[in-house]
């Protein structure tokens, strides 16, 4: 449950924000990246509470893409996906995918998915 709390509100980087607000929420990305050849840098931090990991990719110093997991390698609960996924609503509503999980906003300006990455089950948030 403490998780969960240390989750909510304002603990969360937000698709759009800019990369002092993602530092202010998250403080200093343990692993900061360098721009590559499109300009996209990508930085890694641990949520206050330590028990998350964000990778998030920024683009012109807002965050374009974020993706979330356990840093116990753990699967992210249905509960924990629904508060990425409200964090990262915009006001919107998020559609499930019926046949997978999966979502898109309905103003069709992000969309998410859970999918497995070397090793370690992680949700994906993507602006459009």
């Amino acid at each position: 449950a403490a998780i969960i709390i240390g989750l909510s509100g304002d603990a969360l980087g937000r698709i759009g924000q800019a990369e002092e607000q993602v530092s202010a929420l998250f403080g200093k990305p343990f692993d900061a990246g360098t721009p590559d050849k499109e300009g996209v840098t990508t930085n890694m931090y641990k949520n206050p509470s330590g028990e998350y990991h964000a990778l998030v990719q920024f683009l012109k110093g807002h965050s374009i893409a974020e993706a979330y997991s356990r840093v116990d390698g753990g699967k992210l609960s249905e509960k924990e996906m629904s508060i990425f996924l409200q964090g990262n609503s915009g006001g919107k509503e998020w559609i499930k995918d019926p046949s997978k999980l999966a979502w898109e906003r309905s103003d069709h300006r992000a969309k998410a998915w859970y999918e497995t990455l070397s090793g370690r089950p992680t949700l994906l948030i993507q602006a459009k």
